[in-house]
């Protein structure tokens, strides 16, 4: 019971001695979404083509040396065309939540949730979104160059979500798409920490 009590205040202790780091970031995103499967063609489908979409956030991070704790929040916008068929767009909030390592001094990975909420989204003849709450897995690796940062993701969807695909009459069902992200992320994030505080 002491030990827990102790552990209860040195808690606030230690992370007021950590160091906070806020900034701001942005980059470009290479989604994938999954194959359309149409109704009436069932032994058949079709695979989008990755388009460059783009993402604009804030971030902060917690440092715990050797880990850190960076929770973010950013706007981001996917495209994928399905040739003939034409494009899904789609515009979402994502608030990822990553825990990361710090292996040498610049350079760390990470890893954690991705919390996603769609906000719209545009092409084909589409109908109503199974699920506009989403969450993912993000993982990576970021390398700090002084107040800049590079960083390099893997996303993918984890939650199963599909959009339908509407008849020329806008009313049946002909198809479906597998809206789960599945992207490659690059991006270039700003601390705007004027005080670099203690290194880690």
């Amino acid at each position: 019971m002491k030990k827990i009590f102790l552990l209860f205040f040195l808690i606030p202790y230690y992370f007021a001695n950590a160091q906070i780091q806020y900034g701001v970031k942005a980059g470009v995103n290479f989604e994938s979404f999954g194959e359309i499967d149409f109704n009436n063609l069932s032994s058949e489908s079709f695979n989008g083509n990755s388009q460059t979409g783009f993402h604009l956030g804030v971030y902060a991070t917690l440092k715990l040396s050797p880990f850190y704790l960076r929770p973010e929040f950013q706007f981001s916008y996917s495209v994928a065309n399905y040739q003939e068929y034409g494009e899904i767009k789609i515009n979402k909030v994502e608030v990822p939540i990553l825990i990361g390592y710090k292996i040498l001094k610049p350079l760390s990975v990470f890893a954690g949730p991705s919390f996603q909420y769609i906000i719209s989204k545009k092409g084909l003849s589409l109908g109503e979104i199974e699920k506009k709450y989403t969450v993912g897995l993000q993982i990576g690796t970021n390398l700090e160059l002084g107040r800049f940062g590079i960083g390099v993701r893997f996303e993918r969807g984890f939650t199963d979500n599909e959009i339908t695909i509407l008849g020329d009459n806008n009313i049946d069902v002909t198809g479906r798409v597998d809206a789960r992200p599945k992207q490659w992320v690059i991006n270039l994030s700003y601390n705007l920490n004027r005080n670099k505080g203690k290194k880690s």
